[in-house]
């Protein structure tokens, strides 16, 4: 049966209609063909043309996994790889019971603030980053990864992302774009997104009171050292090469990112590292101060150190959450635990030596955490709306900002962004420090891309300045890129309503130099040849509807930006 789009359905009906009435003889018949032409179409069209989803299964170290296949496309959803008991060292699954798993909805997420009981709140600004598919439904034992793929046969490159939300919240579910469906159809890759512990349960260091929590401040990390583990071992079943796995961080997952690379037992378990306007683990992350951050906690409670262990693993977990916020703890990798024991540049700039073994992307968007998507939506603000931002407007904005520097300013940014109005200028990133959430801490003379040419690192780096179209045009924030990067556009496709075209321009060119990294460490394509950021040549790639690799293109306007 010929299958027909609604157009063409209504084009042979009428057709059909026609030839029926102007016929001499056999009318009736020739009308009751008709009829019966345009009922069968109907029905092909009310069904779409399609076949219904199968069951998938694929097997595994632990036994069978249980998905489903849609139109070509194979999805497995909430695997467990691991369970540990509260504060130790992760064990990964050996065996499932009855020797299979349910893997068509996500699993579990690690408990967390908005997860608590009755206490949620929702942020206006949401609505450009829409949740997920899935409820956060949380559980201590959140150890589940989703696989996404094309065909379970082949050696497809292997994508792994770490999701953001910090050290303390997110999950690989939390947010509609971060599936892997679309990025794995359109690049013929396998896309791997992960849960595991956070916050309290995955970084509080408690090996001062029992050996068995000898390594609990990276227990978070350590369930994505065995998620990687799993990657190696099983990927291959489902048409991956376990050879060529490039890891993703973005936001708090670059601190994931750049821990694993630091990792003695990490190696051969990827080769490429990607952080997206992320974090990073520190050299002031040190055994010492994540120890003291527990100590807040015991003191808090009043708790002698034979108390510590029994008292902290027998509380319920939102005791245990108001307990470490009340008494001021935070959340970082502190390094001098397990196998990470060094950061990924230490205060002399020298760079992991298992860091520098691998390749690296780095880069930013146009505003990060500046961006005048906050104001407008949750303020009312008028004057974060750029379509009614004058340039002499924003010169005068400017003006209050940088004093006689100003016209310096305004010429350094018309420059950089010829084709921008003045008062994009006012949403620029403004982040300082040694980052990769931070364009200057990334470009700086001592900064993050400087310390890794110096130590013979091959990296990448970009910056992301689409201007999304909804309310009179959105400078690109933290998190908004990733539907770009994953191509996943069609999660949040009503902020790109009016500039359909451009949006997809920018997330094939972004999607599609990921996918070249992922195969070859190279992330040149045959839309745009992307140079690496050397010494020599400081070489970005600005990705917009037209995107185009630059060397020092913003530098003089951050130069000015961290001067005043």
């Amino acid at each position: 049966m010929k299958k027909l789009s609604r157009r063409n359905f209504l084009q042979a009906s009428a057709a059909a209609g026609v030839a029926a009435l102007v016929g001499s003889t056999g009318m009736i018949a020739s009308a009751a063909q008709a009829s019966a032409n345009a009922e069968e179409n109907c029905i092909d069209l009310k069904l779409g043309g399609t076949d219904p989803i199968r069951m998938a299964s694929v097997n595994v170290t632990a036994g069978r996994v249980i998905g489903y296949e849609d139109q070509g496309m194979y999805t497995f959803r909430g695997i467990q790889y691991a369970e540990a008991k509260r504060f130790q060292s992760p064990q990964p699954i050996k065996a499932y019971p009855n020797g299979w798993q349910n893997a068509m909805v996500y699993g579990p997420v690690s408990p967390q603030d908005r997860c608590l009981n009755g206490t949620g709140t929702i942020n206006g600004t949401e609505f450009r980053t829409p949740s997920g598919a899935a409820d956060m439904v949380a559980n201590e034992t959140c150890q589940y990864l989703n696989v996404w793929t094309k065909s379970l046969t082949g050696a497809k490159p292997v994508l792994v992302f770490f999701h953001g939300g910090g050290l303390s919240n997110g999950a690989s579910s939390e947010l509609a774009c971060y599936t892997g469906q679309y990025f794995a159809e359109r690049e013929d890759a396998v896309f791997v997104s992960v849960n595991h512990r956070l916050n309290v349960l995955g970084f509080l260091d408690m090996s001062e009171y029992g050996d068995e929590y000898k390594n609990s401040a990276i227990a978070g990390i350590e369930d994505c050292v065995v998620a990687l583990q799993w990657v190696h071992d099983n990927i291959a079943n489902f048409g991956g090469d376990p050879g060529n796995v490039t890891i993703l961080g973005q936001s708090g997952g670059g601190t994931k990112v750049t821990t694993l690379a630091c990792m003695s037992n990490t190696v051969g378990l990827f080769n490429k590292v990607f952080v997206m306007s992320g974090a990073m683990s520190t050299y002031s992350d040190t055994k010492e101060s994540g120890l003291a951050n527990t100590r807040k906690l015991v003191d808090y409670l009043g708790l002698k150190k034979e108390e510590v262990a029994e008292r902290l693993t027998g509380m319920t977990y939102e005791e245990l959450y108001y307990a470490s916020t009340e008494a001021g703890c935070n959340w970082a990798a502190c390094y001098g635990n397990g196998t990470f024991e060094s950061p990924m540049v230490d205060e002399n700039g020298t760079v992991n030596p298992y860091a520098a073994q691998r390749k690296w992307i780095f880069g930013t968007a146009f505003s990060e955490f500046n961006a005048n998507t906050k104001p407008l939506i949750n303020e009312q603000d008028e004057s974060a709306d750029l379509s009614r931002i004058t340039d002499d407007d924003a010169a005068n904005r400017l003006r209050a900002k940088y004093g006689d520097k100003t016209d310096a300013f305004i010429a350094a940014f018309r420059a950089a962004y010829p084709d921008r109005s003045l008062g994009h200028a006012l949403w620029l990133n403004d982040m300082g420090g040694f980052s990769g959430l931070s364009r200057w801490g990334l470009i700086e003379p001592n900064g993050v891309l400087a310390a890794l040419n110096a130590n013979g690192v091959e990296v990448y780096n970009y910056i992301d300045v689409y201007v999304m179209p909804f309310f009179g045009g959105q400078t690109m924030c933290h998190t908004a890129d990733i539907p770009f990067w994953f191509n996943s556009l069609d999660t949040v496709m009503y902020m790109m309503r009016g500039d359909e075209k451009g949006a997809r321009k920018m997330a094939d060119s972004v999607s599609d130099a990921l996918a070249a990294f992922m195969a070859n460490g190279d992330p040149s394509t045959w839309r745009l040849k992307w140079k690496p950021y050397t010494s020599a040549e400081h070489n970005t790639m600005v990705f917009d509807v037209k995107s185009e690799c630059k060397v020092d293109f913003d530098r003089a306007l951050y130069e000015l930006m961290m001067s005043k």
